[in-house]
């Protein structure tokens, strides 16, 4: 990438807070890392943007955690029962069974209804309550980057009920009008031979699709 191409790209850096950070570097082969470093750039735009001012929506994820805490506490209640085997036999059944059943609902939640969301989002508003779903898709030993949009219409409880992220779709115009939207990278723009992470030049285009979707999408399904 050439000298001017990077002073070009850091002049479109989006309003986020200023903080003095040591140039984040990685192994190029190490794609998990790589996307992992792209994520948390992308999180940062949309929470510290001055003017995106998205909040995260954590009710999904509180919801997670005490499913998590429960699953866990009735581990300690087949422990603390006072009466010891085969006395308390229906007991540890019913922990193991509760635990089973608290591990699947997390399992499900992981597999078929967060998929590759990285972060969602509350509406403010102007946009009549409607959230986003933030997604990322970078498979191993690929060099092309996808961050998808997702509208959430009725919070992140509603998740499996909103329109879902698809790398790559066919019908690109059937997506806009569900409130979706995605842009593809490759991450040999963002990385140097030795692996040290251009940030500025990233978040200044993630910025940009975010207000590109702002503009022409999202104000299309309110």
């Amino acid at each position: 990438m050439s000298s001017e191409e990077v002073k070009e790209k850091k002049e479109k850096k989006p309003k986020v807070e200023e903080k003095k950070e040591a140039p984040k570097k990685t192994n190029l082969g190490d794609t998990a890392t790589i996307k992992r470093i792209l994520d948390d750039a992308v999180i940062k735009v949309v929470l510290d943007s001055e003017d995106l001012g998205y909040v995260e929506d954590t009710a999904l994820s509180n919801v997670k955690l005490i499913i998590g805490f429960a699953s866990v506490g009735s581990s300690g209640i087949s422990h603390a029962y006072p009466a010891s085997f085969p006395k308390n036999w229906w007991v540890l059944l019913a922990c193991c069974t509760f635990y089973f059943v608290c591990s699947g609902i997390l399992q499900f939640l992981l597999s078929f209804v967060e998929l590759e969301s990285i972060l969602l989002v509350k509406g403010d508003s102007g946009s009549k309550g409607r959230g986003l779903n933030i997604s990322s898709h970078f498979p191993r030993f690929q060099e092309t980057y996808t961050l998808g949009i997702a509208s959430l219409p009725k919070g992140s409880l509603f998740l499996p009920f909103a329109p879902t992220f698809r790398p790559n779709p066919n019908n690109k115009a059937q997506d806009e009008e569900k409130g979706c939207a995605q842009r593809s990278w490759p991450v040999n723009k963002f990385f140097d031979e030795e692996g040290t992470f251009y940030d500025d030049i990233f978040e200044a285009e993630v910025y940009e699709f975010f207000k590109d979707y702002e503009t022409n999408i999202q104000k299309k399904t309110k």
